[in-house]
């Protein structure tokens, strides 16, 4: 634990850092991370070699632009053992599945150690929020107790860092009373789940939730989101921007309004054109992760639209920033019978029906009617997909008809965003 607790501690020092020792510590450490990529695994060796690339080239950041970019479906297209380094235990390592907003299941794995520094860099970024190590935090998601890191279980049985779990796929009123009941200081969680719980609690009779702040993640935080939110709780909403295979990428400057970006875990790229964006100008990101060895990603292309902002950020923080996030956008259906379903629940269910699915979509035409395409690894029986239908028009109740569509690919929408929902119905966001 006194390791991890390091990394913990060297994540909180690097935001006095310069600008320049800054740069070096990430330059020095994408140099370890690509020789190891090519040296220990076979995806990167193969991928690399045959794009006649030498690892031996990247020196700092700006020679990644020599080397090609992967994508989740390099991945996917693999055998497992060529995306992970050679000679590892794979029973010991980690594994967390992606919720599937762009619709690509994908499963992660890492080290403890890994899981910890994945979580260390999020708790820099709460504390710069205003978290203090006595608060008690409502956290709105996937994980349990047990998936968090054993120091942060230990440091909670003392009181330090407490989390309070609400289940993500609740309805939004259970959301709100499970928020009043736990009173927590601290409230974080999807950024279309908070917005759904906010109309609840606006509507609490008694004492409502009133936190310090709200911290929202995993989707595009729009304005309108961010008013309903901030009007419901009565208190400030930060946004971070994350992803399973890195974890914290960006998080919100609360003096400026930009994101600062975690240049000490991952290093970030805005590409226009195959070239790096300017400031200001819209490009797609391509990230590497600086410290993931057993599982590495290396100009990982994530699919979302990003705009670059000035470096370092005018608040003094020595980090680059991003001005803008488009990132996922994942939404509910609405349904005849009155409820709001997070699309996460469609993407649980697909997931645990379907493992024959390579890739999804849910496109909702009307609100008693929903199209899922469907592009399977191999041709389904007749059986396995009469089975999802029947499970996914239970989970959408009665009167939604369910038709399931194979496809041979998704087409992405024109900014080439892969999204997992798109409904015809809801427009009010």
């Amino acid at each position: 634990m006194a390791q991890s607790l390091g990394v913990l501690g060297a994540s909180l020092r690097h935001s006095r850092w310069t600008p320049a020792r800054l740069r070096e510590y990430r330059d020095r450490h994408l140099r370890r991370m690509v020789h190891h990529a090519y040296t220990n695994v076979p995806l990167y060796t193969a991928l690399w070699d045959s794009h006649r690339c030498s690892p031996l080239a990247v020196r700092e950041a700006d020679d990644l632009l020599d080397l090609p970019l992967v994508t989740r479906k390099d991945f996917r297209a693999r055998p497992l053992g060529e995306s992970l380094a050679q000679g590892l235990d794979d029973s010991s390592l980690i594994m967390v599945h992606t919720t599937g907003s762009t619709g690509e299941p994908f499963v992660v794995r890492r080290t403890r150690a890994e899981d910890f520094s994945f979580h260390a860099f999020r708790m820099r970024a709460m504390r710069d929020f205003g978290l203090l190590r006595t608060d008690r935090m409502a956290r709105i998601g996937t994980h349990s107790h047990k998936q968090s890191p054993l120091a942060w279980r230990a440091a909670q049985r003392v009181g330090l860092f407490r989390q309070a779990q609400i289940p993500l796929l609740d309805a939004p009123p259970d959301i709100a009373e499970a928020l009043r009941a736990e009173r927590p200081d601290v409230v974080t969680g999807n950024t279309g789940v908070l917005t759904r719980a906010a109309r609840e609690v606006a509507l609490l009779s008694g004492r409502a939730p009133r936190p310090r702040f709200v911290v929202t993640s995993s989707e595009m935080l729009t304005p309108g989101m961010r008013r309903r939110i901030a009007e419901a709780f009565g208190c400030p909403v930060y946004d971070t921007y994350c992803a399973e295979e890195f974890g914290l990428i960006a998080w919100e400057c609360r003096e400026k309004g930009l994101y600062h970006v975690c240049d000490d875990s991952v290093v970030v790229e805005v590409l226009k054109d195959s070239r790096p964006a300017r400031e200001g100008e819209r490009g797609n990101i391509v990230v590497t992760a600086l410290h993931y060895y057993v599982q590495p990603f290396v100009r990982y292309a994530l699919g979302d639209e990003v705009v670059p902002g000035p470096s370092p950020c005018p608040c003094g923080a020595p980090f680059s920033t991003l001005s803008e996030i488009s990132g996922r956008s994942v939404d509910y259906l609405r349904l005849p019978d009155g409820r709001e379903l997070y699309a996460a629940a469609a993407a649980h269910v697909i997931q645990a029906a379907a493992p024959w699915v390579e890739q999804y979509e849910l496109v909702q035409e009307r609100f008693d009617r929903v199209v899922v395409r469907l592009v399977p690894d191999s041709p389904p029986p007749p059986e396995a997909q009469t089975r999802l239908r029947d499970v996914l028009e239970a989970l959408l109740g009665q009167g939604v008809d369910v038709e399931l569509e194979l496809v041979k690919e998704i087409v992405p929408d024109p900014g080439m965003k892969f999204r997992f929902l798109r409904s015809l119905v809801n427009r009010d966001l």
